[in-house]
């Protein structure tokens, strides 16, 4: 089992954690499974890629004279194009925004843009835009994950992997293609890091 390119830690740190020898390979594919499945879990729990990547013609539905459009990612490094929707649903027309009526609020880490005009009767944006962290253990200059992030998901995997022999135990199955019910093992600690993360709901 691969560790996924967005995992948020890696076997050797969760090893770490657990005192097994960096040289004892016994258990990395099944640390890597754990791994994999806690950084699904933590994502599907925020509603969002940690990973920093391009999303590509995102849309969003506004009201009129709104002026602040949160994005589904963050923190945000660059917009490439806002377009707005003419037409019907079935068959629209974009128009690109003048990248001089939009900016990007403060540094980008709120993941918010400021919409310079109106854009009366308007119902609905499409945003191209590269967000999220960098994700490199290997290399500092290159990663800006937030800590506690990587801390939450070794956490999750070292769980998972203690209980795997336990009674009672919330591992239905340790091995390749079995299921962990996270939720159960979630401290209150936990809960509001998840909670600093996850995305708001846009209808």
């Amino acid at each position: 089992m691969a560790i996924l390119a967005k995992a948020l830690t890696t076997t050797a740190r969760v090893k770490s954690r657990l005192e097994i020898a960096s040289g004892t390979t016994t258990w990395d594919a099944l640390i890597a499974e754990l791994i994999n499945a806690a950084t699904e879990y933590i994502e599907g729990e925020c509603g969002r890629v940690f990973l920093s990547g391009t999303k590509t013609n995102e849309v969003y539905s506004i009201e009129n004279g709104q002026k602040l459009l949160p994005l589904r990612a963050w923190p945000v490094a660059s917009v490439s194009s806002i377009q707005y929707r003419a037409g019907s649903i079935s068959s629209p027309s974009w128009t690109t925004i003048n990248a001089n009526d939009w900016e990007i609020v403060g540094d980008g880490k709120m993941g918010v843009i400021r919409l310079l005009i109106s854009l009366n009767d308007i119902n609905a944006l499409r945003i191209t835009y590269v967000a999220g962290y960098g994700i490199d253990f290997t290399t500092a200059a290159n990663h800006t994950l937030p800590y506690e992030l990587s801390d939450l998901c070794e956490r999750l995997a070292v769980r998972a992997f203690k209980k795997r022999e336990a009674e009672g135990k919330d591992t239905e199955s340790a091995s390749a293609g079995g299921t962990v019910t996270w939720q159960k093992g979630l401290s209150d600690d936990d809960k509001r890091i998840l909670q600093r993360y996850i995305r708001q709901v846009f209808l």
